[in-house]
């Protein structure tokens, strides 16, 4: 029996801290590299030892930093408590790598930027007197001015606290993101800044929780609240928004390319479009009624200053940057100062923000410009940010007005007492992992942030483990960052993505923006980023913003899997980029307040290949929205294997190819899908609304265009037709990932130029490129939908599978569809009109061997699907209670300290098992359980193992005594072990590694007989006779000398 050394690991199975004085001390290389940080009880200047911690994170970084690599991993425990940050935790680069930060022992952390109101700072408003009142700070109290508004409101003087009070500013879809305003958190939840309409509770269709225009748009009955005013002379008509000059979409690259040869066709700059010609509105309906509106702003024309600029073509005359002045000397006591419109304004998917600035007569004057056209038929908003409004339990307003600086707050159930407030001030990440390797950050919950939560740039392989992020204004996780500027352009990408990094068993919630972006991978030589999001829960996101799905997938071969998300008004996930994997999600509850989305979505874009969309459940998609939207020419997607329960359609191909829906359910669906195609414009529509990114995009990785902005390379199209026609890569069910025709896909062109086709150089039977047969009728072209297939759709409570759209040329004619080029669309569909009749059990997914499906397709489809598609395993693993195994651990580590004897090694192995258990965030109550009773049997077998002074021993006994192995030679009981050399107990020789194979090493009480072998002080011997406590290598002793043992380790 070998004696095995003690060396026990504090990072790995480490004693609770009431625990610690009693075990035996760590291996100084472990305890070297673990570090504890206590924010109730640490202290900077401590050591940083389990019983003197640190007290920040950032403390406890330094203690690390440069001193761990893959092989000798740090450790930083973070004991129970809120670590408030005035600071990003920052980690850079090798120095602050390998390093896990890690709550201690399932103890609550909770890191945030937000700081606590003590609650003898609030007032309640009711309760100040009249001079206090009269203070400066608190003048626009009287902005409540009836006792119903008045009654139960609390005030804050942020200024007199020394607390920032944050700014408003102008954000929305297609802006440059700025910080969001400090938000109001009570008892964990963010409350809502002052509004009106009240609730959220509408669906898409519901008028009651905004202000409509008409609602034409969003097929609603819009109470006319508010009204543009001279929309066609100040705007031009919604048609014209492409090519106007009017509002700030007009003026990005894309829509410039109209211009001619040597205008300036740059995007504006930010604060050049913030100056644009803002919305007029006429006011009726809800907001008209009692003069409600006029509350919202001083009365007052504004002075608008024109700034010269013009539109573009038609619109030359029309003045683009009619910049209102602001309004001087309100007066704040009886009028909002600083309020603001917020929602949808020019379509139903880009959320967008006005300042209202004034008003007079029935008119209501904004500042800042929409970025679309306004509609009325699409607008939908509400007022916030506005005190008399203030009417609703849970309602805040922050008074920022000449430097007042009151935050007044109407509490739930009417008091403030007994409540954890806190105002949201810190615009920073949490943590920023900049070109690491080898982090982890487990288990820790993070909260008030008004960016984004985790940002990592150039990272690998870190992982990111049941973590619990809420309340933060951007995105809870990004991985990478994107260039600044619009998703729609050629150039938007995103950088510094890293890859190998994990996301996982994580809860991101209630978010501003969205949940987990994942970058990584490298577009121009399809290197993949692997970079991975799964069996997370993610909800209540895109409150602030919309494009902000709960996964981004930007790059190459990043994968969002076995996720839970729900409740959310806007998409999920959002592709853009190649090789994807969106498989095994439930989707709930989403897209509830958008039109023209999907609950996964893609847009614009020919070179978006190889991505899989598999084995998801979507239910409950909201308003008029899709499954899957592959919006204008998005192309290359494989969607097979999905449940959809719910929704408008299965899903929207517009207009791309390569497209393909196979083998999927759809369950009380308008249709299975739908889409548009390119030639429904015209024949001589050319060139195509967004024909100039469409094609920028596809020259950026497909063609060579010498001397043009976006253009590849030789080297990278080669890259790019192997990779897409070698098959080496596979979807998840090993199908291989091919466009063998990407070889002859092209942009048509006029022959001699190489210009895109125009109504001008187009004819139907032209010879230089622009014809029919070359733009329209060749499946190469990249304008034509060529290769779509919905094939295998079983469709519940519907009689429509894809609805096709039908284009008719003339002269001659010729009529256009996607059947026109694939003979899979419609192909093998089931219609049901119950999903018992189909035999598919919506609890599990799976299909039962009975049913019009398994009579239709047969039992090895049948066993395809349920060998793929599954209900189990999906969102946050339910993790178990950990108490008793924390406790068990504890003992043992007693044991090992106070019961020294026993064979140590595999007591050890059972606690760092056991340990890896209750820090796993995945654990499940049976797995714990199960690690509980194997730590108790290791402890069990330990102790029976260990020489007892009054237990009696026979020959051929083995004990362990002092970390050493001993056989008894005769009867012995009360002899101690190792105090003799020629007693009753003869130590066993440790095995040592020898060129020629193990050898024990000699102990002096070993009994050893002619011919056998032991290695001592590095060489080989024999023994010539019989002997005990003879020491090889004594003149004549019985020992021969067999040579180096040359050992390879011991």
């Amino acid at each position: 029996m070998a004696s095995v050394a003690l060396a026990l690991m504090t990072g790995v199975g480490g004693p609770a801290a009431g625990a610690v004085a009693a075990a035996p001390a760590p291996a100084a290389s472990a305890a070297d590299l673990t570090v504890y940080v206590s924010a109730t009880d640490g202290d900077d200047g401590n050591s940083g030892s389990v019983g003197a911690p640190l007290k920040t994170i950032a403390a406890a970084r330094d203690a690390l930093a440069g001193r761990t690599s893959a092989d000798a991993r740090g450790t930083v425990y973070i004991r129970g408590g809120t670590y408030v940050l005035d600071d990003t935790i920052r980690l850079k680069g090798t120095d602050n790598s390998w390093v896990t930060y890690t709550a201690y022992r399932d103890e609550k952390v909770t890191i945030t930027g937000s700081h606590e109101l003590p609650a003898d700072g609030w007032s309640k408003l009711t309760d100040l007197s009249a001079e206090k009142l009269a203070e400066p700070q608190y003048s626009s109290n009287s902005r409540l001015n009836t006792p119903e508004l008045r009654e139960g409101v609390y005030v804050y003087d942020l200024g007199a606290h020394g607390i920032d009070p944050g700014t408003l500013y102008k954000n929305g879809f297609n802006w440059v993101q700025q910080p969001f305003a400090p938000e109001l958190v009570v008892d964990g939840g963010t409350q809502v800044l002052a509004e009106y309409p009240d609730g959220n509770t509408c669906s898409t269709k519901e008028t009651g929780c905004h202000l409509w225009g008409t609602g034409a748009k969003w097929d609603a009955a819009g109470p006319g609240d508010l009204m543009n005013v001279d929309l066609d002379a100040r705007f031009g008509p919604e048609s014209a928004w492409n090519g106007s000059g009017t509002t700030p979409r007009a003026q990005f690259e894309d829509k410039k390319q109209q211009l001619p040869e040597g205008a300036n066709r740059d995007t504006w700059a930010p604060e050049e479009m913030r100056r644009m010609t803002p919305s007029v509105f006429s006011v009726g309906g809800r907001a008209a009624e009692g003069d409600r509106f006029k509350s919202w702003a001083p009365e007052a024309v504004p002075t608008v200053d024109d700034l010269g600029t013009r539109g573009f073509g038609d619109y030359a005359d029309v003045p683009v940057q009619l910049d209102p002045r602001w309004i001087e000397d309100i007066d704040n006591t009886t009028s909002e100062t600083e309020g603001w419109l917020s929602g949808y304004l020019g379509n139903n998917y880009a959320n967008d923000m006005l300042r209202i600035l004034s008003w007079s007569g029935d008119t209501l004057y904004t500042k800042y410009p929409s970025m679309y056209i306004p509609q009325d038929s699409w607008t939908k908003v509400k007022v916030l940010n506005v005190l008399s409004e203030m009417d609703t339990a849970g309602e805040y307003y922050i008074d920022r007005y000449d430097d007042n600086d009151v935050l007044y707050y109407r509490p739930q159930g009417g008091t403030i007492e007994g409540r954890t407030t806190t105002l949201q001030t810190f615009d920073k990440n949490f943590m920023l992992l900049d070109s690491t390797q080898g982090v982890t950050v487990r288990g820790l919950s993070m909260t008030g942030s008004l960016i984004s939560g985790v940002q990592l740039l150039d990272a690998v392989g870190t992982l990111i483990d049941g973590v619990d992020i809420s309340n933060v204004s951007m995105d809870a996780i990004r991985i990478g960052r994107t260039t600044d500027t619009i998703t729609s352009m050629p150039d938007y990408e995103t950088l510094q993505g890293g890859h190998d990094n994990v996301v996982q068993n994580s809860y991101l919630h209630d978010l501003g923006g969205g949940g987990v972006l994942l970058g990584g991978g490298d577009r121009r030589t399809l290197e993949r980023g692997d970079n991975v999001a799964r069996h997370n829960e993610i909800t209540r996101f895109s409150k602030l913003a919309t494009y902000t799905p709960a996964g981004y997938l930007y790059g190459v071969g990043n994968t969002f899997e076995y996720n839970y998300v729900h409740d959310a008004p806007h998409m999920a996930v959002q592709i853009m980029g190649n090789d994807m994997r969106v498989n095994h999600n439930h989707f709930y509850d989403v897209v509830k307040n958008a039109g023209d989305q999907g609950a996964v979505y893609a847009g614009r874009d020919f070179t978006y290949l190889g991505n899989e969309i598999a084995y998801n459940h979507f239910e409950k998609i909201g308003g008029s929205n899709d499954a899957l939207y592959m919006d204008d020419g998005a192309t290359g997607v494989r969607f097979h294997h999905n449940v959809v329960n719910g929704s408008n359609s299965g899903v929207n191909f517009n207009s791309g190819h390569s497209n393909t829906a196979n083998d999927n359910v759809f369950i009380g669906v308008k249709h299975a899908g739908h889409g548009g195609i390119y030639h429904k414009n015209g024949e001589t529509r050319l060139p195509l609304a967004n024909s100039w990114v469409l094609e920028s995009r596809y020259n950026a990785f497909l063609d060579v265009r010498e001397g043009e902005k976006y253009t590849a390379t030789p080297e990278s199209v080669a890259t790019w037709h192997e990779h897409y026609t070698d098959g080496k890569r596979k979807y998840s069910d090993g199908t291989p990932i091919t466009y063998p025709e990407i070889t002859e896909w092209y942009i048509p062109r006029v022959t001699a130029t190489g210009e895109e086709c125009t109504a001008a150089t187009y004819s139907t039977d032209g010879t230089e490129g622009c014809s029919r047969a070359t733009v329209w009728d060749d499946p190469d072209s990249v304008w034509v939908p060529s290769r779509v297939e919905i094939d295998h759709a079983v469709v519940v409570g519907s009689s429509l599978g894809f609805v096709e759209t039908n284009a008719t040329f003339a002269e001659p004619t010729s009529v256009y569809n996607v059947s026109r080029w694939s003979d899979k669309v419609n192909t093998a569909t089931v219609l049901a009109t119950s999903v018992a009749e189909t035999g598919l059990d919506l609890d599990t997914l799976k299909f039962s061997g009975s049913g019009t499906v398994a009579a239709s397709y047969g039992a090895d489809w049948v066993a395809e699907w349920n060998r793929g598609v599954t209900a189990e395993g999906i969102g946050r693993p339910q993790r178990g209670d950990a108490e008793v195994l924390w406790n068990t651990v504890d003992q043992a580590w007693r044991v090992l300290s106070d019961e020294p004897g026993g064979e140590t090694g595999p007591l050890t192995a059972a606690l760092a098992a056991t340990t890896g258990v209750g820090e796993a965030t995945n654990s499940s109550q049976d797995r714990i359980d199960d690690a509980v009773t194997s730590l108790k049997k290791a402890v069990e077998t330990y102790r029976s193992g260990r020489w007892s002074a009054s237990k009696a021993y026979g020959e051929g006994d083995t004990v362990f005594h002092g970390g050493r192995g001993y056989e008894a030679l005769w009867y012995a009981r009360g002899e101690e072990p190792g105090t003799s050399a020629t007693g009753a107990w003869a130590e066993i020789g440790a095995p040592v590694k020898c060129a020629g194979g193990t050898e024990p090493a000699w102990t002096a009480s070993s009994v050893h007989r002619a011919g056998d072998t032991v290695a001592h002080d590095g060489r080989l011997w024999t023994a010539k006779w019989w002997t005990r406590n003879g020491t090889p290598g004594a003149a004549n002793g019985p020992w021969r000398d067999g040579g180096a043992c040359a050992a390879t380790g011991r």
